[in-house]
């Protein structure tokens, strides 16, 4: 949906050339769980076989499947909000010394950086220290970084975010 969203282009035809797809509810879209597979149907009957082998079902599960309509119809447009709060988050750390990130590739939610040879840890420490900040990041590498933004994620919070990435760094 961020792609969709992004580059205006419909859902539909971006999954398209694929057997399958996968649409994650929460986080971005707002519902409390789930996802939805889509594709024909002797591959939903085949992959429903499979999850129930496997253990996988709820029962009554009105409630979430509820919530999860409502996420469609209702917060798709507005993931463009976590495109500019990641775009805003990115502009924030890209001024800063001992990373390198490429503001053109920040299109979605998603901003990844590198850190420097001059920086003196690696992602995972540079993680741990944001953290202990109350900047949850990913580590994607030994130096690579990722944030990513969401509907629980605003732009004061990307905003602060960058402060605390940059002060991370700058203790380094």
């Amino acid at each position: 949906m961020n792609a969709h969203v992004a580059t205006g282009v419909s859902a539909r035809e971006l999954a398209a050339p694929f057997d399958t797809v996968s649409v994650c509810l929460s986080k971005g879209l707002g519902a409390p769980v789930g996802s939805v597979l889509a594709g024909s149907k002797a591959l939903m009957g085949k992959a429903h076989r499979r999850r129930k082998m496997l253990g996988g079902g709820m029962r009554q599960a009105g409630i979430l499947a509820a919530a999860g309509l409502f996420a469609l119809e209702h917060h798709v447009e507005r993931m463009k909000d976590d495109h500019a709060n990641a775009r805003r988050f990115a502009e924030g750390i890209a001024r800063g010394p001992g990373l390198k990130l490429d503001l053109a590739t920040v299109e979605t939610n998603i901003v990844v950086w590198d850190l420097l040879p001059d920086v003196p840890m690696n992602a995972a420490q540079f993680v741990e220290r944001a953290r202990q900040r109350g900047l949850l990041l990913n580590p994607m590498g030994e130096r690579r970084v990722r944030a990513v933004t969401h509907l629980g994620v605003d732009a004061a919070a990307c905003t602060q975010g960058a402060a605390l990435a940059l002060e991370v760094l700058k203790a380094a």
